[in-house]
């Protein structure tokens, strides 16, 4: 699920080592010119200079380098003209072998630079901000911060700053508490507290002090800030990182990690032992973990910065190839996710769970019916084991089986389908239901980030469950303006392909003309959502599912589509979507249908004799490939025609849909939505 590229990014060189903010010396001879300058950026491999003379070097020429001229930590170094702009002038320089103690001093020199703020390290932009301003919605944001008793900082304009943790939390008397781990400063304060994957703001305002806690109004707007996309979860003390320096091999470097992430890592750094700087690419990690086999990785530093306990080294890292990454996502998860599993035998335990939670007991449906499906679940099952990309089965073990399951699925070009949710809670079970379901949603939609073709997410959801309402049903109407989610209801009905159908006169069924598929994707884009069509592919260029067929079928699985049209007196009056996924991949057959698109008011005689030709043909088309049965999405106003055809009713649902940009938030809405509340 990892892209991989060993190509450089452009203007690597000014993401190299750091801007300095001093007036320190540095001087070059090229040949018979000696030109000296100000430094303006430093690493270990490589130098800007601003030069003083007018005479500018050209590029690949020889020069000998001395930075920190008549200082101590002056350091004469051989190098090689890399970039030269002749506006500034400035010259970019590359270092040739430049021995271990040079590196060394160039890193005293950077540490000083660091410590008395001269180093110019780049700005970290959040990658998300958000005012919430829903008064339902911040409640529950304090809600959650408080019932976990979450980390946080006061923060003064001035810089001063103040550990403190979530207390209590209530609404009906106006009180927000938190606990002070120190003096409260004088002057105006924000409280940064850390969410699950960002940190709230909010106003310390009209704020009282109360023996060690700090008593806020409830606040009326929050902000919310992200500086990454992926979460960074902590490492396990028994994690470790090695490799050798790719500029002195003899420099071996062997920490433990902080924390680990699908494309990143971090570690406390010693700068005079490790030699790390920004922009230093490594070959070759490898990253170790007791239980699994050691990953190995490429990886670039990003950043170092200054913690309480020491440089923190940032890195991103990509998997040397597709084995690696399978087993770094591995190693990943088993420390982000330790209570849920995705690999391994679980078909007997999911079935067992099935029959337990009553997932065969849903509307319409008893359990026998279910019975003939057992062998194609498995083998479905067994096939998504060795193509994760397509498809995985997130499951919560237990004693005497497991408790939660969850699957999620990749039909489409970019978007992941989560489904097949059962949740059953032993006697002797420690966890909380909400427990149970916030661990499978979150292994579950985690790791689909790491896809890079992921743009949406959706999901077949019952109307009335009090779970997917709380979570997915007010995440979606929160940001419906947006239009990066949407909910559409539709009525789920079944047909038997070996049921009654009719054909009703005058309806001549056919494959679309050029002219009528233009139609159809023009009835598409002014009658659905554009989530809704971007989401299940019903757009020209991926109708087809031609990328997604070759994908599925490289793994044994199969995926089709096809569209008809109905015509009434030689004119197209309706067209219907079919389609096929491979059998076993939902028990419920969601993939398996058939939905309905008027050309004309749905209302008139001949559109609805038009969905029963179409929904007859459906059943031949099913029936062709074996399938016992297929669903309709009841979308439409006018459903005259359902009462006519051979349909069971299997309930009210929507269609929920959300862009994968939206992804976070969502998992964030998550951990608030199933955090136990406060005694």
């Amino acid at each position: 699920m990892h892209t991989d590229t060993q190509d450089a990014p452009a203007g690597r060189e000014t993401l190299l080592g750091y801007r300095v903010g001093t007036e320190l010396s540095a001087a070059a001879s090229f040949g018979a010119h000696f030109s000296p300058g100000r430094l303006v950026q430093l690493s270990l491999e490589h130098l800007t200079l601003h030069l003083e003379s007018r005479t500018v070097p050209r590029k690949g020429q020889a020069a000998s380098v001395v930075v920190g001229e008549g200082e101590r930590w002056a350091t004469a170094l051989d190098a090689e003209v890399i970039g030269v702009n002749d506006a500034r002038p400035e010259v970019s320089l590359r270092f040739v072998a430049p021995p271990l103690d040079a590196g060394r001093r160039i890193v005293g020199l950077l540490e000083s630079l660091r410590d008395n703020g001269l180093l110019l390290t780049p700005e970290t932009r959040p990658v998300w901000r958000e005012q919430i301003d829903r008064a339902d919605r911040v409640a529950r944001i304090c809600e959650a911060l408080a019932s976990r008793q979450a980390r946080g900082v006061l923060r003064t304009q001035d810089g001063q700053r103040v550990e403190v943790t979530a207390s209590f939390f209530e609404p009906l008397q106006d009180m927000f508490g938190w606990r002070l781990h120190g003096a409260l400063p004088p002057g105006p304060f924000t409280v940064e507290a850390f969410g699950y994957s960002s940190v709230v703001h909010l106003q310390g305002e009209a704020a009282r002090v109360e023996g060690d806690l700090l008593v806020m109004p409830v606040p009326t707007s929050i902000v919310r800030f992200r500086h990454r996309w992926l979460r960074r979860t902590q490492a396990s003390p028994s994690c470790t990182l090695d490799f050798d320096h790719p500029l002195w091999p003899q420099v071996h470097v062997s920490r433990g990690l902080l924390d680990v992430s699908y494309e990143g890592l971090s570690f406390l750094t010693e700068p005079g032992e490790d030699l790390m700087y920004p922009g230093l690419r490594l070959p070759v990690v490898e990253v170790a973990l007791d239980g699994h086999a050691p990953v190995r990785l490429r990886a670039e530093v990003r950043n170092i910065s200054s913690t309480p306990n020491g440089r923190r080294c940032g890195v991103c890292v990509r998997p040397l190839d597709a084995e690696g990454a399978r087993a770094w996502r591995a190693l990943v998860e088993a420390q982000a996710h330790p209570t849920t599993k995705v690999e391994g035998d679980w078909n007997d335990s999911t079935w067992k769970l099935f029959e337990r939670s009553g997932y065969f007991r849903l509307p319409g449906k008893e359990p026998v019916k279910f019975t003939s499906l057992r062998e194609q679940f498995d083998q479905t099952q067994d096939k998504l084991q060795e193509n994760p990309r397509l498809g995985y089965r997130v499951v919560r073990p237990a004693e005497d089986g497991m408790e939660a399951t969850l699957s999620v699925l990749k039909p489409y070009a970019g978007s992941w389908m989560a489904h097949q949710l059962a949740r059953y809670q032993p006697a002797n079970s420690r966890s909380t239901a909400r427990e149970a379901l916030r661990d499978i949603y979150l292994r579950g939609y985690e790791p689909t980030q790491a896809d890079p073709e992921v743009k949406w997410f959706f999901a077949y959801c019952e109307a009335n469950v009090r779970w997917v309402r709380y979570t997915k049903f007010d995440f979606a109407t929160w940001y419906a303006h947006t239009g990066q989610t949407c909910l559409v209801p539709f009525r789920l009905m079944e047909g038997e392909v070996d049921g009654t159908w009719t054909a009703p006169a005058g309806i001549e069924l056919d494959t679309p003309t050029a002219e009528e598929r233009a139609r159809f994707f023009e009835k598409v884009a002014t009658s659905r959502p554009e989530a809704y069509r971007e989401a299940l592919d019903l757009v020209p260029e991926r109708f087809d599912l031609s990328a997604t067929r070759t994908g599925w079928g490289e793994a044994g699985l199969s995926r089709e589509r096809e569209l008809v049209v109905a015509r009434h007196e030689g004119k197209a009056v309706a067209l219907a979507v079919f389609e096929s996924a491979q059998p076993g991949l939902n028990l419920f057959n969601v993939l398996d249908g058939v939905r309905l698109v008027p050309l004309e008011e749905d209302s008139r005689p001949e559109v609805q004799d038009a969905f029963v030709a179409l929904l007859g043909r459906a059943a031949e088309w099913y029936r062709a490939r074996d399938r016992k049965v297929f669903v309709h999405y009841v979308e439409g106003t006018c459903v005259e025609y359902a009462e006519r055809v051979s349909l069971a009713d299997l309930g009210d649902g929507k269609l929920w849909v959300m862009s994968a940009r939206l992804l976070p938030e969502f998992l964030e809405h998550l951990c608030e939505s199933t955090t136990p509340r406060a005694a």
